[in-house]
């Protein structure tokens, strides 16, 4: 399976104006638009099927070769009708089909139906060139050969040491959007039952899998990999004893080790999104969640590897031991020890820190694996209660702001393993954090600026975890306070014209400095602008008196697809040396250059039905509407935020500064995030006016759950967790309520 393919879809965007709909093209990159699955665990009933057969022909092996005595010998242009599996209504049909290449270790056959549409015979050739002589880790070796150094021998029960690779549009449902099956290997063709068509042969997709890009083939060749690499496994393990998970792995692994990557994209970023979840969980092909699954697998066996070579895996294959006692056993097979417990430890770390030099342990050899940052918490001075984290699963929380840092971590799961990893103009060090007392950092703010706690349940159910809760108190000094009205991550960017502007007002906050801005941006690049008093209209301009101007923001790193969590790509501006004062309304604003899409400000969305921040002035409107300033308006109930942030100080070097919280304008509940979530998420609102407030959960027959909030409250922005322990997987509601205001959203919880 190999990485999330994304489509860049354009779509037209509304402006809210005095005069007519205005549109603008949209890059939207917020989530995959089509995504690859592996189909060879849903097919419904084949394990089942196999696994019985086998039991009850324990020497089938040799009745299969007693069946087909001779290869197949098929030459270019044979033809053959193939059984294949329907994901649609898991029922069996048949497809015709045409040998297009016959090489030195496959056969490749092509649908008819297919043929000279997403599939020609210069793809077919270069399939065949990748899987018989070449990968890019090794221009002498093909996926057969680097899958069968690694994993062991694939089956033969047909009499014909080749391979027979079936490229068709696999029945998947797929409509040009979300998931689809790239590529599967049905085992019941490794048994005499009916459908089964008594060879070696795995499936690959041709829709949307494209044959005729250079992309499309190589994204092709590392699906071959991974199918090949479940043949294999099957020779060894014919009876679907060994977890999903390390199966899959195992296919990741043959992705990399041929050289196609860890994934540009789901492998490389997925993990990151929810480190907080069971290792050896594996969701089906109707969960987007899946992708993360294959980025955990990919991530586990890649550190792996990196940490106990590629040796282990043969073993791996075929060891009769399951899960955390096979992987232990093939490790052992190296002539190296360690426990399970350690090894997830290390494997949690590894992930943050990737030094050798700290800790040989804790570090990759494959270059540049993206880090998670977890929850990052901006004020130093925080607290949560009843959160949790998952048997095999790690939470990380960064602090990258104030100073003098403190941290309780409260909890009494015997579980539960902390580690705080600090870096700053000191270096990095690991230390260890001891439960249940205070961990002081005074050298935060200022040798080191991040602190990302590690918090670790690296003990499975069966040696008695459950997961483990804890609850938590921060404190220290604020030295900035982040103005960020971008309340969610960016979805895309726009696509504008030569000179427009892009524009984002800020609150007054008193008694403050304006210390420095940070705008998203998408590609390498630079634009113009400036600080500005604001006028206090939105029109017939925001832009008031010019406080620094002209101001640059730039950046050198392209962000890829899907946006890493947090979004990574941020450019920032030094303004403590103008001495801005913060007592009166500002607005940062940008010039768009002589490339409209370089380097592209990221937006996000916010629900709001009138102007709240961001602001664009744009020179040539469509609908001949005039050159003005004008709000992003992409639904009715929705406004476009620009992805643009400011930072306040307060005081001097060495006096304890304080925060100030802006004053919210309307009443807001954010959609939680995670979301989906397991086993804890948050909430997010805001209130613009002081009052009673209350939050609760009900499930979807009305039923209450659990209040969350029940309390008078000052007017201002607020987080909150649910922790969702005891409850069933299913759609969820919370409302929110105070004074006159109420609203109600969903969210999913999904074990």
């Amino acid at each position: 399976m190999k990485g999330i393919f994304s489509v860049i879809l354009f779509s037209v965007i509304s402006f809210t104006t005095g005069f007519s709909q205005i549109t603008v093209p949209f890059v939207d990159e917020s989530s995959p638009k089509s995504y690859p699955i592996d189909g060879t665990f849903l097919i419904k009933g084949a394990q089942e099927t196999v696994r019985k057969y086998i039991q009850e022909n324990p020497d089938y092996k040799e009745q299969m070769k007693l069946r087909k005595t001779a290869a197949w010998n098929f030459t270019v242009g044979s033809t053959k009708s193939w059984w294949a599996s329907s994901f649609i209504n898991y029922t069996y049909y048949q497809v015709p089909s045409t040998c297009r290449k016959v090489g030195t270790k496959c056969y490749i056959f092509v649908e008819d139906a297919s043929w000279n549409s997403t599939v020609t015979q210069a793809g077919v050739d270069s399939m065949a060139l990748y899987f018989d002589s070449k990968t890019p880790a090794n221009p002498n070796k093909g996926i057969y050969q680097s899958d069968v150094d690694v994993f062991g021998d694939p089956p033969d029960m047909d009499n014909d040491p080749k391979i027979i690779i079936l490229i068709l549009d696999i029945r998947d449902g797929y409509e040009g959007s979300g998931g689809y099956i790239a590529g599967f290997f049905s085992s019941t063709n490794e048994i005499n039952t009916a459908y089964s068509n008594l060879c070696e042969m795995y499936y690959v997709d041709c829709n949307p899998l494209d044959f005729t890009t250079p992309y499309g083939i190589k994204t092709v060749a590392a699906i071959t990999a991974h199918e090949f690499q479940h043949m294999i496994a099957f020779n060894y393990d014919p009876t679907s004893k060994q977890a999903i998970f390390i199966n899959e792995g195992c296919s990741m692994l043959a992705e990399v080790n041929a050289g196609f990557g860890i994934g540009t994209q789901v492998g490389q970023y997925g993990y990151n999104i929810e480190t907080n979840h069971y290792l050896f969980d594996w969701r089906d092909f109707g969960n987007i969640s899946v992708l993360i699954d294959y980025s955990r697998a990919s991530r586990f066996f890649t550190y792996m590897r990196d940490q106990y070579g590629i040796g282990m895996f043969k073993r791996m294959v075929s060891t009769p031991l399951f899960g955390e006692a096979g992987i232990i056993d093939a490790i052992a097979s190296t002539g190296k020890t360690v426990t399970f417990k350690d090894l997830f430890t290390n494997f949690a770390m590894a992930n943050i820190v990737d030094d050798s030099s700290i800790n040989p342990a804790w570090a990759y050899t494959y270059p540049d694996i993206p880090k998670p940052t977890g929850t990052i918490i901006g004020n130093p001075n925080s607290s949560a209660t009843a959160k949790a984290v998952t048997r095999l699963g790690v939470e990380y929380l960064t602090f990258n702001a104030g100073n003098n840092l403190s941290m309780k971590i409260t909890s009494y799961s015997p579980n539960l393993v902390v580690k705080a990893l600090l870096s700053g103009a000191g270096g990095r060090k690991v230390t260890d954090v001891p439960l249940n007392v205070q961990f002081n950092e005074p050298g935060f703010g200022t040798t080191y600026n991040t602190v990302t706690f590690a918090l670790i349940d690296p003990v499975d159910a069966s040696e008695g975890s459950t997961g483990a809760t804890y609850s938590y108190t921060s404190g220290g000094t604020i030295q900035a306070l982040e103005l960020a009205y971008d309340v969610t991550e960016p979805t895309g960017y726009y696509v504008w014209s030569i000179n427009d502007t892009v524009a984002v007002q800020f609150d007054a906050v008193k008694d403050g400095k304006l210390d420095s801005i940070r705008v998203a941006l998408r590609r390498p690049g630079s634009i113009n602008g400036g600080i500005y008093e604001y006028t206090g209209v939105w029109q017939p301009t925001p832009l008031g008196k010019k406080l620094p101007y002209p101001i640059t923001a730039s950046i050198a790193t392209e962000t890829p697809v899907p946006y890493p969590v947090p979004f990574n790509n941020w450019s920032g501006i030094d303004l403590r040396s103008y001495n801005i004062n913060t007592d009166n309304p500002f607005v940062v604003a940008f010039t768009i250059g002589s490339d409209p899409k370089t380097p592209g400000v990221m937006v996000t969305k916010y629900k709001s039905t009138g102007a709240y921040h961001s602001y664009t002035y744009l020179n040539a409107p469509s609908g001949g509407d005039p050159a003005n300033w004008y709000f992003i308006s992409p639904a009715t109930d929705t406004v476009a935020l620009y992805c643009i942030r400011a930072y306040i100080s307060f005081g001097t070097t060495g006096v304890e500064q304080k925060t100030t919280e802006l004053t919210p304008k309307s009443f807001t509940l954010s959609q939680n995030y995670p979301n989906p979530f397991n086993p804890a998420t948050t909430i997010s609102y805001q209130l613009p006016e002081a009052g009673m407030a209350t939050l609760k959960i009900f499930n979807m027959l009305g039923n209450e759950i659990c209040t969350l909030v029940n309390e008078f409250k000052q007017a201002g922005q607020y987080n909150v967790t649910f922790a969702a322990q005891g409850l069933p997987s299913g759609i969820y509601v919370y409302k929110l309520s105070s004074g006159r205001y109420s609203e109600t959203r969903k969210l999913v919880l999904m074990k």
